[in-house]
């Protein structure tokens, strides 16, 4: 009874210490993303379109912007036929990436740490950061999940929703287009995203 117990807490050690791991290497991983992002804002030389493109290439190996399309849709995603499916996830996808160029453009020296790490289940971990600007900090968790399979071009761990002072983007996107769709339709809702 004594090895099985052993054999248990042993086993409860070392996949503690594998999580552990994971957890750094994907803190790193984040950070090193950060890194490089800063050095293609800084650099002078490039023009706002071409920095802008520069790092939504380079972070969109990190973002699982499909399966966030997907969840932003809810229950209507299954209505769907494959060509809007399709076209909606095309329009989701620039979407996100025009806003956060958007962000890119306000940027003034502002520095990252990441202060906690979550991770609720295994294929699960949450980011927890402050973006740092002289004295203000304002906080941002990014929540990543690792795919049972990985994705062609792209990374293990995937984000799949942003958290910036306690509010969801992919919450925030859901209520707005469930509001939407209560009295216009899916195509509607494209071409509304197709104006933005």
């Amino acid at each position: 009874m004594k090895k099985i117990a052993l054999m248990i807490i042993s086993l409860f050690i070392f996949a503690q210490h594998v999580l552990g791991n994971e957890q750094e290497v994907l803190k790193q991983h984040f950070l090193n993303k950060i890194d490089e992002v800063i050095l293609i804002v800084e650099n002078k030389t490039l023009d706002r379109e071409t920095r802008n493109n520069n790092i939504v290439n380079l972070l969109t190996p990190v973002f699982d912007f499909e399966l966030m399309a997907k969840l932003s849709l809810g229950k209507t995603w299954r209505s769907l036929t494959q060509a809007q499916k399709a076209k909606f996830e095309k329009l989701y996808v620039e979407r996100m990436k025009q806003s956060y160029s958007s962000k890119i453009d306000a940027y003034s020296n502002e520095k990252v740490e990441v202060t906690k790490i979550n991770q609720p289940k295994s294929n699960r971990i949450e980011l927890i950061t402050n973006l740092i600007n002289g004295k203000n900090k304002l906080e941002i968790s990014y929540k990543f999940y690792k795919p049972s399979n990985m994705k062609k071009n792209k990374d293990t761990w995937l984000i799949y929703d942003v958290v910036i002072l306690g509010v969801s983007i992919l919450k925030t996107d859901k209520a707005q287009f469930q509001d939407f769709l209560q009295t216009k339709t899916i195509d509607q809702l494209m071409t509304q995203l197709t104006i933005k």
